[in-house]
């Protein structure tokens, strides 16, 4: 039989290394590794923008929160059953109310009405003017009244309610404010440039003893802003709201050209300033899609009553503007709803 010999190496002797893998096989190995290091800084990156993001909306939150915020406000509309209102999900209406002074003076009259629609289907906004005088039914008593003197009557909610009640809209949201919060907006932009009239200008030096002058973009400081707005026995009430519309679409101008920290100064300024119904939440979701969408979308403007569509009357010993309603409800809804699509078509088939 033969004998069987084994052989056992050393300990101390080291093991000879592997010899390295080239070719495809090796680099198979090296892009795992490549991947998970490209995951791991994916992850971090989207980590930090999380991060920033929590805390920007926490800090906006907390801005919003200086509103003076009211949280009986815009009750559901007990005049008219809101289900029936023209509505649509992708248009937020919002109701800008000027008044001479607080919501809590009763004698307050609302000195202009702006219904301040974000429309997310054509990407527009649109301003409409709601005229002082017009004579409308005031929900409560079913008797006519100027529209300024629903405010007067109970407040913003009464406001909405009545242009609820006679236009058939719905209004989602309000927001007031008196003309000290109009001229700080103003003068914590740096002002606005506006288009002035030689009329215009002449009456801002004659009856309120600005030194305003003519041209296409006038530099406006907050008081002038104000009061040019405010000018109504040159020309007529039309006019008037025709001037403080080119007074809100400058601001919006403004603003898309002022830097997002002066734009936090400014609201940090203002927003203790300003009376609303729109909840801290709202407000922040609210300034997040402006600054990133709606403040870059195009601005549309009318007014209510729409031309054609109302005569002088007098009133009870009152100067009024006697409107067709049912036509001045078409035209809200054509302005506000009707996609641009089938207006181009509307207009090309005329």
């Amino acid at each position: 039989m033969n004998d069987i010999y084994f052989s056992k190496q050393s300990d101390t002797n080291p093991i000879p290394p592997l010899p390295l893998e080239d070719g495809p096989a090796a680099e198979q190995k090296k892009r795992p590794k490549k991947r998970l290091l490209l995951l791991k800084v994916i992850f971090s990156l989207f980590l930090v923008f999380v991060i920033a993001l929590s805390a920007s909306f926490v800090y906006i939150y907390n801005l919003m929160r200086k509103t003076d915020y009211n949280e009986h406000g815009n009750k559901s509309n007990v005049y008219v059953d809101s289900r029936d209102l023209m509505q649509n999900e992708k248009v937020i209406n919002i109701l800008f109310i000027g008044v001479d002074a607080r919501a809590q003076n009763v004698e307050s009259r609302s000195d202009s009405m702006i219904l301040f629609s974000i429309d997310k289907n054509n990407k527009k906004i649109k301003l409409t003017s709601f005229m002082r005088d017009t004579w409308v039914v005031m929900p409560e008593t079913k008797k006519y009244a100027r529209l300024n003197a629903a405010c007067t009557y109970g407040g913003a909610q009464y406001v909405l309610d009545t242009i609820e009640y006679n236009f058939n809209i719905r209004i989602d949201n309000y927001v007031l404010v008196d003309f000290v919060t109009f001229e700080t907006i103003v003068d914590k932009l740096g002002g606005i440039d506006v288009e002035v009239t030689p009329k215009e200008a002449e009456t801002m030096r004659n009856e309120y003893f600005f030194t305003t002058q003519a041209g296409e973009r006038v530099r406006l400081s907050g008081e002038e802003a104000l009061w040019y707005s405010r000018i109504r026995y040159l020309d007529s009430d039309f006019m008037r709201t025709l001037r403080q519309r080119k007074v809100i679409t400058s601001i919006v101008q403004k603003a898309r050209k002022t830097n997002k920290l002066e734009l936090v100064d400014v609201l940090n300024d203002i927003l203790p300033l300003v009376e609303t119904d729109l909840d801290p939440m709202k407000l922040t979701k609210l300034a997040i899609g402006s600054g990133l969408m709606y403040i870059r979308y195009d601005i549309e403007q009318t007014r209510i009553p729409a031309d054609g569509t109302w005569k002088n009357a007098a009133k009870k010993g009152q100067s009024v503007l006697e409107a067709d309603i049912g036509a001045n409800q078409k035209h809200l809804e054509y302005f506000l709803y009707t996609p641009d699509a089938e207006k181009e078509t509307t207009s090309d088939n005329n």
